[in-house]
């Protein structure tokens, strides 16, 4: 990393993937630190062993700048706060602060999606007995609610830039000074990023896409993930992401060329492999926010009937 920029793949408590990327900005008087890593007193006591090899205390960090409001990034935001660390996400992360401590809630509109998907009871069940992660910790209201611009609490030329599609209050961090660009889990440097759907009307995935072409058209040179190596050619990698959801958009096209499916259906022609819960669930989520996408293009049209979904083809 340049001079003035520290890195710490700090462990996750899973083995895929198996760190988080922490990253230490130099102030004039201490540190900024992006994202955090989950809860836990043994995480917390990792997070401080890595700082003090860097000669670096919890006193120095001057600012948390969380990149998205996943457990694996922000779980331990709680404990560094007890440090008088202010910490800051994005300023819409207050409208999910619930769903952030209850994952029941998080899941009650993806519940009534899938019923309508028709897909199997198990698979509702499973849903339904999801509890939220030790890990997450208990996330309040932060202390700094950032906007997109320069990052005023600070001196150094650190600018919001807000991305979302992975998470709905994702950004990413653009250091002028060294022209990296932090991208939490927006810009991956091997795989494409999970992209949810939030509710019938939401459209993150469209989101996703445009917020690739913003960080874009940004002045960089590195990409700094928030998992993963750096990524040294980044705008070659945003275009691979963005040819690879295209084509998954064309393989469901073409699926529904031939008859109208449910979401499910779709869902397992896409992802035909056999699947553990958590996998199968995201492949769901991914398979309608692809639909939501095509929708919104007027490519494909949704039709209930009798309380099930069918996705039809617009010719």
């Amino acid at each position: 990393m340049p001079n003035g920029v520290h890195h710490i793949p700090l462990e996750l408590p899973w083995s895929t993937p198996g760190n988080v990327n922490v990253y230490l900005l130099e102030e004039n008087d201490g540190y900024v630190m992006i994202d955090c890593g989950v809860d836990g007193s043994e995480y917390l006591k990792l997070l401080e062993m890595h700082l003090n090899q860097l000669g670096i205390t919890f006193n120095d960090i001057k600012l948390l700048v969380g990149t998205h409001m996943h457990i694996d990034h922000i779980g331990l935001s709680q404990r560094l706060r007890e440090f008088d660390i202010p910490f800051a996400l994005y300023k819409n992360s207050i409208d999910y602060l619930d769903e952030y401590n209850d994952w029941s809630i998080r899941f009650k509109d993806l519940i009534r999606m899938a019923k309508n998907e028709y897909t199997p009871v198990s698979f509702i069940d499973d849903l339904k007995s999801i509890s939220t992660p030790l890990y997450a910790g208990r996330l309040e209201k932060p202390d700094i609610l950032l906007s997109e611009g320069r990052v005023k609490s600070i001196k150094r030329n650190l600018n919001v830039v807000f991305t979302p599609g992975h998470d709905y209050s994702e950004i990413s961090l653009y250091d002028e000074k060294t022209k990296i660009v932090f991208s939490g889990d927006h810009i991956l440097p091997r795989i494409t990023p999970f992209i949810p759907v939030q509710n019938e009307n939401s459209n993150l995935l469209k989101e996703f896409l445009d917020s690739l072409d913003k960080v874009d058209h940004l002045d960089h040179e590195i990409i700094a993930p928030g998992h993963g190596n750096i990524i040294s050619n980044p705008h070659k990698r945003i275009e691979q992401m963005k040819l690879h959801h295209q084509r998954r958009s064309e393989r469901i096209l073409g699926f529904l060329k031939n008859e109208d499916l449910t979401g499910w259906e779709i869902s397992n022609k896409l992802f035909p492999r056999d699947l553990d819960s958590l996998n199968l669930r995201l492949a769901f989520q991914e398979t309608l926010a692809h639909l939501h996408l095509l929708k919104s293009q007027r490519r494909v049209e949704k039709n209930n009937k009798n309380g099930v979904n069918k996705w039809t083809l617009i010719n």
